[in-house]
């Protein structure tokens, strides 16, 4: 019997050895980190920052490897092409770079986890993962972003199986992925001088948010946002997909009707954004029915000042009799300044000025009699009250407890009414 035992240990030993000496000449040519991307597009001032070299202005074509990195000036942007058919925006006043992650490596249809790690310093960057890719790690100083496959094809319980090839290097996990069968695309904010981290999830998928000592993790689906504020994790929010992609250029190509951006891409760039726009539309489509699901709990829970787990929060906004809500989106424009876009009227929209730091509020250039502003939950709302005790109120969903940011579509209501205590 001890000889049966050992004589199946050793079948099963040289059977993942044949395996593996299969494998070898692939081992060969994969076992290395992303080594480059290319310089694809240019608008205005970008700068290389080159890892032990002086920085220059970048040129296009100019070639960045691990440890490099770009840096954008005002109203500028820098478009990266990696070896692996990724395609990052860099938007303005940021600072981008990326790091080899752990080696990458086959056997058959398997691959490694991590093989690539982007780091975004200060700014906004748009992340773009083709068909094919395993795990696409984005860290900045306050959170890690991790977008994997869905299931692992080797899980860390079964170590036998690639311990007798001494030169693979695995993941955190120990664990092989089959490679991601759907695209990606995530934008992520990180405000240097707040410490505050900001991920919107335009795709569907295991999009995995957590600050860098993984206490807490969340996981977004396409149209969700959470915020990562001095190391901490805040939940989940909606916000307005369609919004978004009116307002936000650095998404270019990815919305229903933009073919003819894309047709504008040099063609290795066009077939990443065609991968890339399959998912961003089945989000659209799956968001909306989201909506059409729980829009009445959802629009419930905003206006209480809930967030989605349902814990209240504390309201600075004014209780209002016989209320008559309109739901829009809300834009901070700059500065102080913003703009609210009536989903029933959005040929008029309303001019609002708020100063969270003075508490106050301008709607249409009234502040009334008596005017507030502030945070409220989740969400930030503001009241002006006339005289004759007519109120109008603002309130914006999913700010999680910061002022709204500058150029990002907020979902939001506006209600009129009379004020309680009048």
């Amino acid at each position: 019997m001890k000889w049966r035992r050992w004589s199946s240990h050793q079948t099963l030993i040289l059977s993942i050895l044949l395996t593996l000496s299969w494998v070898t000449p692939t081992l060969a040519q994969t076992n290395k980190p992303l080594t480059r991307a290319e310089l694809y597009k240019i608008i205005k001032i970008v700068e290389l920052l080159l890892h032990n070299q002086t920085q220059r202005p970048a040129q296009p074509n100019d070639v960045i490897v691990p440890k490099d990195a770009v840096r954008t000036g005002t109203s500028s942007e820098a478009q990266l092409f990696f070896n692996d058919k990724s395609l990052i925006r860099v938007d303005e006043r940021s600072v981008f770079r990326f790091e080899p992650g752990l080696r990458r490596f086959k056997l058959r249809n398997l691959i490694a986890l991590n093989e690539m790690i982007f780091k975004l310093d200060d700014g906004t960057a748009l992340i773009l993962s083709p068909p094919g890719s395993v795990g696409t790690a984005v860290e900045t100083p306050e959170s890690k972003i991790n977008i994997l496959a869905p299931r692992p094809a080797i899980a860390s319980h079964q170590p036998h199986l690639i311990a007798s090839n001494k030169s693979i290097k695995l993941s955190q996990n120990n664990e092989l992925y089959r490679p991601a069968q759907k695209a990606s695309a995530v934008m992520v904010l990180h405000d240097k001088q707040r410490n505050t981290t900001q991920v919107f999830a335009l795709t569907d998928g295991d999009i995995k948010i957590s600050d860098q000592q993984d206490k807490k993790t969340v996981a977004l689906k396409g149209g969700q946002t959470v915020a990562v504020k001095n190391g901490r994790v805040g939940n989940p929010q909606e916000f307005d997909l369609p919004a978004f992609y009116k307002t936000i250029s650095l998404a270019a190509g990815l919305a229903p009707g933009q073919e003819n951006l894309i047709a504008q891409e040099s063609p290795p760039v066009q077939e990443t954004l065609k991968a890339v726009r399959v998912e961003t539309l089945a989000a659209l489509k799956n968001q909306a029915q989201r909506f059409r699901g729980f829009s009445r709990t959802f629009l419930a829970d905003a206006l209480n000042g809930t967030e989605g787990d349902l814990n209240p929060r504390p309201r600075v906004s004014v209780r209002i009799i016989n209320p008559q809500i309109v739901t829009g989106t809300f834009y901070r424009t700059e500065g102080n300044q913003g703009v609210f876009i009536p989903d029933n009227n959005p040929n008029a929209p309303r001019n609002v000025n708020v100063d969270f730091d003075q508490r106050t509020i301008t709607i249409d250039g009234n502040t009334g009699v008596s005017n507030n502003a502030g945070l409220s939950g989740n969400n930030a709302s503001g009241s002006v009250i006339n005289a004759n005790g007519q109120i109008t109120q603002i309130e914006v969903f999913g700010v999680n407890g910061e002022e709204p940011q500058a150029g990002i579509p907020y979902r939001g209501s506006l209600t009129t009414g009379i004020a309680r205590d009048r």
